[in-house]
Formats: structure tokens, C-alpha cells, sequence
């Protein structure tokens, strides 16, 4: 298959969870024999080429957004005899869009995987909501929408914007069952002609049995604020840190210092260890480092960190709102909490530092659980079926 994602953050360039997937993805992919282009739109990052093979995937940082001249004379008499009126495409289309169209001609792309996050609502009103003239996929990885309303904001305007960029797809694979059921309850998806959960994978070479670490010692990986669970972890941690002097708290992430310190006492505030932003091979050092993790967080569509801590061998205390329990089975493969009741997540913080049974019985099942249902290997054996069945589909229709 010839298989073409639209990404914009692909390492080396500062990424997140999409950027980090999207590469052990397409990399795999690779390895079994596939022809993977990776297209992006990178205005900032002049230090990197327009056009190189990573690992044998071809990536494209573009880095303007409008249309260029010179590619675009092409483009524009083929998108022209596809129904596209002249001055539309002139002046509206921008540089990625027909960047793609043109890759798509001359590379044979069998399909095209696009971003929910990175939302092509500009084009989507250029084109009128044209599709691109093979299947397209959309991954759902967190809409706008979806992220503002996990924040609590006003989503109105971005609901619609995302359903723009929705209508040029044809297939959902979301990244989350809570993040398929958000789509279907929000936005019209009869045009849809299948909708299916492939999970994010996590490395095979990531996987590392747990050796035993300083269990006084709790990680937590994400930015340092309420919505991620930061708050409530330290305030469950004050309320122990007078009965184990030895607690501690390290803090894997960028945030405001003072407010997270408020939450805790002054004499215990040396405890607390900020990290800042960490590069995800020195987060590994830390997981490594831990006796368990907690991340009590509000809103999570599908947390690569909850794998990682798992897939190091370490028990996870995590939320038990939106996704968390596709993750985690209560009392199975690690602990699940609400991020509001501080009590409990108290409790379930002190049975880990007190009962070493229980911490090394749920980490060796929250490794064995990645191991066998969240590797890449296995994600990608799924998503290679789901995108032979797309193109089989599609051939017999043409």
C-alpha cells in the first residue's frame, strides 16, 4: 500500500502524542513492506529539509502555507478538470492542500489518513467539502471541539469548523471508544462508511520489565494543572507527607510553580520536585526511577504516558473519567480514581507506598496488559486490515 498521513508535528520537530505515534506507525509500516509519505506544515522550523526519508518514510515539512507558483500552475489544471472553479482555487487553496492532491497523482496513494486536531477547515471551505480522490481516513485523536469542551470552554464555534473537516472523510478510527461515542454524539456521521477503535501503539523496544525502585517516590507526567490532575495529587500528598517523611513527588512537566505549591504545606514543599518539560527519553529515566505513578486528571482521550508508565512495569494510579477504563480495570492492572475526591486518591497512594504485594501484583498486570493489547506490533496488524479492506472496498467500487 502506498499510505500518505497528514502530520505537523513529526519528530525531530517538538512534538506531542500525535507526532510520536504517527512515527511508530509509519516506521512499522515500513518495516512490512509499505510506501509511507508523511505530509506537515512546519512555518517555524526552517532547519529542517522540505523533503526527507526518515527511516525510509518520506516526510514533506512544508513550510508555507499558501499556494507556491511553481508547483501550483500543475495542480491547479488538474484540480480545474476535476470541477474546481479557477478562481476558488486560486485564491483560497492553500500550498499543503494542493501539495497533497499532487503527491496523490504522481505517487499512487492508495489512502490518506488525516488529523482530527489539525483541522483542514480552511480548505474544507475552499473545496466546497470535495474529498480528496481517494479514501480518506480520519483519526481521532481529539477535536478542537472535543479538547475545549474537556476544558471547559465554549466549543459552538469549533463544532462546527470540525464537522467542516469531518464531511471530507470517509472512515473514522478513533484513537478512544470515549472519543468514537464523543463523534457520534455530536457531529453528523451518516457519511461515514465504517467507524472503528484502534488504539495507540507503544513501542515493542519500550517494553521493560519493572525493577524495584525507591516506592516513596510518585511520579507524575503532564502539564502542571488542575484539568491534568496535578492539583489533586498534591493535595493528596500533603495530606501523607507528615506521615512518611521519606514521600516524595517529581513532576514531569511544564506549569505554574506557585500555584502547585500552594497546595502544600511549607514544610514539605522541598518534596515536591519540578522537572519541567521532559524529553521522552528522560521521562522513561524517571518512570524507571519511580516506586508507582499518579495522574488523576480530568479529561484524558487517550494518554500515551498511561502506557508508558505501564509498559516500564509500574502501577498506575489514573483517572476513572473518559478513557481511563479502557486503560485500566480497578484493582486488575492498577487503580482508578476520581480526580476530585482527594480522599481516595490518599488511600489508594498510601495501599501502594504500604503493601508491596499489591504494587508489584498490578504492575506485572499493567505490563502484561500493554504487552498483549497496546504494542505495536498488534496495533499496526490492525490498522494494515483496516486499510486493506478501505482499498479493496474502493477498487470494487471504481
Amino acid at each position: 500500500m502506498n499510505i500518505l498521513f497528514y502530520c505537523s508535528e513529526y519528530p525531530p520537530f517538538t512534538t506531542g502524542g500525535i507526532g510520536s505515534v504517527t512515527k511508530i506507525v509509519a516506521e512499522l509500516l515500513v518495516e512490512r513492506g509499505h510506501k509511507v509519505f508523511v505530509v506537515g506544515y512546519y512555518p517555524d522550523v526552517q532547519n529542517l529539509p522540505e523533503d526527507s526519508v526518515v527511516n525510509g518514510v518520506r516526510v514533506f515539512r512544508l513550510h508555507k502555507r499558501f499556494r507556491d507558483i511553481g508547483l501550483a500552475t500543475r495542480a491547479i489544471q488538474v484540480l480545474s478538470k476535476l470541477g474546481f472553479s479557477k478562481p476558488i482555487v486560486q485564491s483560497e487553496l492553500t500550498y499543503t492542500e494542493l501539495f497533497i492532491w499532487q503527491l496523490i497523482k504522481e505517487q499512487g496513494i492508495d489512502i490518506v489518513e488525516l488529523t482530527d486536531y489539525y483541522s483542514f477547515n480552511w480548505q474544507a471551505k475552499s473545496l466546497k467539502y470535495r474529498r480528496f480522490p481517494v479514501p480518506t481516513v480520519l483519526r481521532i485523536h481529539g477535536c478542537c471541539s472535543f479538547i475545549l469542551e474537556g476544558k471547559g470552554f465554549d466549543n459552538t464555534a469549533a463544532k462546527i469548523n470540525d464537522q467542516h473537516h469531518f464531511n471530507r472523510c470517509d472512515y473514522i478510527s478513533a484513537v478512544s471508544q470515549y472519543s468514537l461515542d464523543y463523534i457520534y454524539q455530536n457531529f453528523a456521521t451518516n457519511h461515514f462508511k465504517k467507524k472503528i477503535v484502534i488504539y495507540n501503539p507503544i513501542e515493542d523496544s519500550f517494553l521493560s520489565a519493572s525493577s524495584e525502585a525507591d516506592k516513596n517516590v510518585i511520579l507524575f507526567v503532564g502539564k502542571l494543572t488542575e484539568t491534568k490532575g496535578c492539583y489533586s495529587l498534591l493535595k493528596a500528598f500533603n495530606l501523607l507527607a507528615g506521615k512518611y517523611p521519606d514521600l516524595e513527588v517529581r513532576l514531569a512537566g511544564n506549569g505554574d510553580k506557585a500555584t502547585a505549591l500552594s497546595f502544600v504545606a511549607p514544610e514539605y514543599q522541598e518534596r515536591v520536585k519540578f522537572l519541567g518539560f521532559c524529553s521522552r527519553q528522560q521521562i522513561q529515566q524517571e518512570i524507571d526511577r519511580c516506586g508507582f505513578a499518579c495522574i488523576p486528571s480530568y479529561f484524558e482521550n487517550f494518554s500515551m504516558v498511561a502506557l508508558e508508565i505501564l509498559g516500564r512495569g509500574k502501577a498506575l494510579i489514573y483517572t476513572e473519567r473518559t478513557s481511563g477504563k479502557e486503560i485500566i480495570q480497578d484493582g486488575e492492572n492498577g487503580l482508578l480514581v476520581n480526580p476530585e475526591d482527594i480522599g481516595q486518591i490518599k488511600d489508594k497512594i498510601e495501599m501502594l507506598i504500604t503493601d508491596n504485594s499489591v504494587r508489584h501484583r498490578l504492575s506485572d498486570n499493567g505490563f502484561n496488559t500493554v504487552k498483549t493489547k497496546f504494542v505495536a506490533s498488534r496495533i499496526v496488524s490492525e490498522l494494515e486490515k483496516f486499510y486493506s479492506e478501505i482499498i479493496i472496498k474502493n477498487d470494487c467500487q471504481c
